[in-house]
């Protein structure tokens, strides 16, 4: 179901449209919202026709190719005709007509026709989008493709609605809505949709036939074959060029009738135009398309333009070039005299561009997408500075002063411009002030006194509410910085109890590495004492064994001192058996030398045994010694996986604010009750060492060794 539109008494209205067609510029900068894809183009126009920019109560002479957009007016004087394209819908103005762009967008056309006949021409399907033609008492809602004309007259306070082809919706000021299909029309008096009396004014048959002809020509345009019906301005490209297949970028466009010298965007002028900023106004009658849209490649000796794919909606760019140059020490030496210069050239095919004004990447991919072809060659950079005449250079101080003369432009070697960077945006700030021939020579032709009476006072109404805007802006900005000053100190407030926190968390951190540290002291006073205790068991263990080879060996000569005692006293009693003596006497030294063998042998023996014992006593120290400098370690990386831990907790407590709090405080409880149970288990640790250094278990240390 389509939004209804709700007309405005009369005064609120012509107050609102006063206040958009001055506020339009701020606005858009304002609330930084991506500028309008779409525009309107006056594309033909025959007589006296006068253009009125947003923001400005005077009227000018058109130019042919300056963008149109919210807030524009046109004006036919008598015996003129104008047409105006937004997207692919055409807008036809019969003499003595004037229509106001009260919007343009993406996704809205909605023009005002204040009086005379409008002929609009809406082609493709709308798919969405909103166009609507109001007058002062009622509004008319296209609804499909289709022909409709308008006929408004303020004098008489009724208007005309006819649909040849299409349907339309008709709404009132009061809520009223009335359908009108092919082949209806309707005349209505006031402001509820309510019908006239009398016939009711038409426009000439010599419109109705104009209107025709147009449509012939645009029906019958090659160009529309090569791009989309919505890129504005190419109903003008049939005439003053050919269209050419190329194998690297597809179908490419050749102007005709153009010099050696000449370069795209070099004949024209830079004019502001809001919200875009610097836009290019080409002089050439089939340059908007060519200056918006699409890219420009030197293929061979002429410069062709590839508009990029033939489907899909296009998005216009104020200019799709590259600036060099700019202010005073940004490029001083890029005109030779010491001259500041600013130049520019055109993008090639596969070239992205990004505007100068702020826009959402959403935005910018959009408008590359939409112009994108693949780039040859693999090349990198930019192709068109190097090409011989593509940059054109003027000094700094006649950009955006008017058109640009061929004398202006200054010749630079193509080898000085490699090492200057290249911007998207135009370099020259915006000056805000009107050059001659920005908006075009003051219009000659102008609307009717009570007309432009009525203009003059929507702009003082305008001012009016302008100024209660920026009050109310100031106002808007106060409290934003009272309230900004609040979440600073709340902010403030935070910060502090987190430093405290994270202080208290330092602190805490510090006692776990002292303790962790006293507990390093501590094992090494064990595994010192544990050393001292090793070696006075060695000691003892030698002693023990010097003590049983002293033993052992004093046994050994009282055994021998008794056997020679025997064997003198045998000696003294058997004389006469000397040889039965020395026989006895062999014999028995043979007995003493095998005794004295199997006392070493043993003495030996017992000694390896003892040396054994002491061995496999050592090993088990020393295993039960590393067991326990391994544990210690263990619970040394975890005490610092833990500090590491709780480090980390704090960087994240600092980014946090109400929720890393509560973590920072279980992080806390839980750091220490780890901090508990490792002293628990460093308690442990120490029982079980002190069990250890009390020795086997169920023997007394004080016991001594067997003897053998």
């Amino acid at each position: 179901m389509r939004q209804r539109s709700t007309l405005l008494p009369g005064r609120v209205a012509a107050w609102l449209l006063g206040l958009a067609l001055l506020l339009t510029g701020f606005q858009a900068a304002a609330q930084q919202q991506d500028p309008p894809g779409r525009v309107g183009r006056l594309s033909f126009h025959q007589g006296a026709v006068s253009f009125s920019p947003a923001g400005d109560d005077s009227w000018y002479e058109v130019v042919p190719n300056r963008p149109l957009t919210t807030g524009d007016r046109l004006w036919t004087d008598r015996n003129a005709r104008a047409e105006l394209h937004v997207g692919s819908s055409a807008v036809r103005l019969d003499e003595q007509t004037s229509v106001t762009l009260s919007e343009i967008d993406d996704d809205t056309a909605r023009i005002t026709a204040e009086q005379g006949s409008v002929q609009v021409r809406v082609r493709d399907d709308l798919a969405g989008q909103r166009f609507e033609v109001d007058t002062g008492n009622l509004a008319v809602v296209i609804d499909a493709p289709g022909d409709y004309r308008i006929e408004t007259d303020p004098t008489a306070g009724t208007t005309r609605v006819a649909v040849a082809a299409g349907n339309v919706t008709l709404y009132g000021e009061g809520g009223e809505s009335m359908p009108l299909g092919a082949h209806q029309q309707i005349t209505t008096s006031g402001r509820n949709l309510a019908a006239a009396n009398g016939a009711p004014a038409r426009a000439s048959g010599e419109f109705d036939r104009w209107v025709a002809e147009r449509d012939r020509i645009e029906d019958q345009s090659i160009s529309a074959r090569y791009v989309s019906r919505d890129v504005v301005g190419y109903q003008q490209l049939d005439a003053y060029g050919d269209w050419q297949n190329d194998p690297d970028y597809g179908n490419v466009w050749y102007p005709r009738g153009v010099d050696t010298e000449w370069a795209p965007y070099r004949d024209g002028q830079w004019v502001d135009v809001a919200p875009w900023g610097w836009t290019w106004i080409d002089a050439a009658p089939w340059g908007f398309a060519p200056a918006h849209y699409g890219r420009w490649a030197r293929i061979g000796p002429r410069w062709g333009w590839v508009p990029g794919r033939p489907h899909g909606r296009p998005i216009y760019s104020p200019a799709v070039v590259g600036f060099v140059g700019g202010s005073a020490g940004r490029n001083p030496n890029l005109i030779p005299g010491g001259r500041h210069g600013v130049g520019w050239f055109p993008l090639a095919p596969g070239e992205t561009w990004r505007p100068g004004y702020h826009a959402s990447q959403r935005y910018i991919d959009q408008a590359n997408r939409a112009a994108a072809y693949q780039r040859r060659g693999g090349r990198s950079g930019y192709a068109n500075p190097q090409t011989p005449g593509a940059v054109t250079i003027v000094p700094i101080d006649l950009f955006g002063r008017g058109p640009i003369a061929r004398r202006d432009v200054v010749r630079v070697p193509p080898d000085r411009l490699v090492s200057v960077p290249v911007g998207m945006g135009a370099p020259i700030p915006l000056r805000g002030d009107r050059p001659h021939g920005a908006y075009g020579r003051p219009a000659t032709m102008l609307p009717p006194p009570a007309f432009q009476a009525r203009q003059q006072q929507q702009f003082q109404q305008a001012r009016q509410m302008q100024q209660a805007q920026q009050q109310l802006q100031q106002a808007q900005r106060q409290q934003q910085d009272v309230q900004q000053r609040a979440a600073v100190q709340a902010i403030q407030g935070q910060q502090a109890q987190q430093a405290q926190q994270f202080q208290n968390l330092q602190r805490q951190q510090q006692e776990v590495q002292q303790r962790a540290a006293a507990q390093a002291v501590q094992a090494q006073q064990i595994q010192q004492a544990q050393r001292q205790q090793q070696e006075a068991q060695q000691r003892a263990a030698a002693q023990a064994i010097q003590a049983q080879q002293a033993q052992q060996f004093q046994q050994a000569q009282r055994q021998q001192q008794d056997i020679q005692q025997r064997a003198a006293a045998q000696a003294m009693q058997a004389q006469q058996a000397q040889q039965l003596q020395q026989q006895a006497m062999r014999q028995q030294q043979e007995v003493q030398q095998r005794a004295a063998q199997a006392q070493a042998q043993q003495a030996q023996q017992m000694q390896q045994q003892q040396q054994q014992a002491l061995r496999q006593q050592q090993e088990m120290q020393q295993r039960a010694a590393q067991a326990q400098i391994q544990q210690m370690q263990q619970v040394q990386q975890q005490q610092a996986l833990r500090a590491q831990q709780q480090i980390q907790a704090q960087h994240q407590m600092q980014a946090a604010q109400q929720q890393m709090l509560q973590a920072q405080q279980a992080q806390q409880q839980q750091a220490i009750r780890q901090a508990q149970e490792v002293q628990q288990r460093a308690l442990q640790a120490q029982q079980q060492q002190r069990q250890q250094r009390s020795g086997i278990p169920g023997r007394d240390p004080n016991q001594q060794p067997d003897r053998p």
